[in-house]
C-alpha cells in the first residue's frame, strides 16, 4: 500500500449509527443498511457478534460523525 492510499484512508470520515435491539435489549452499531434488513454488530459478554436484522426489530438512537484532524508538518 503506497503512502497516498494510506493519507486518504485515515482523513476519511465515518459515521456510526448507534441503535437499539428491544427484543435482546442491547445496543449496536449498524455496519450496513438493507432494503429490507441491516448489519448490525454489537457485544455481549466481551464477545462481539454481527447479525441481520429486520429493520423493523431495532430502533435507531444517535449518529455520530467520527473523523480524523491531519497534523501539519512544518
Amino acid at each position: 500500500m503506497n503512502k497516498k492510499k494510506q493519507d486518504k484512508d485515515i482523513s476519511e470520515e465515518r459515521t456510526l449509527e448507534y441503535v437499539y435491539l428491544p427484543d435482546d435489549g442491547i445496543y449496536g452499531t449498524v455496519i450496513r443498511y438493507g432494503s429490507w434488513s441491516s448489519l448490525i454488530e454489537y457485544y455481549e459478554g466481551g464477545i462481539q457478534y454481527t447479525v441481520e436484522v429486520p429493520n423493523e426489530d431495532f430502533i435507531e438512537v444517535d449518529e455520530i460523525g467520527i473523523g480524523y484532524l491531519e497534523e501539519d508538518e512544518e
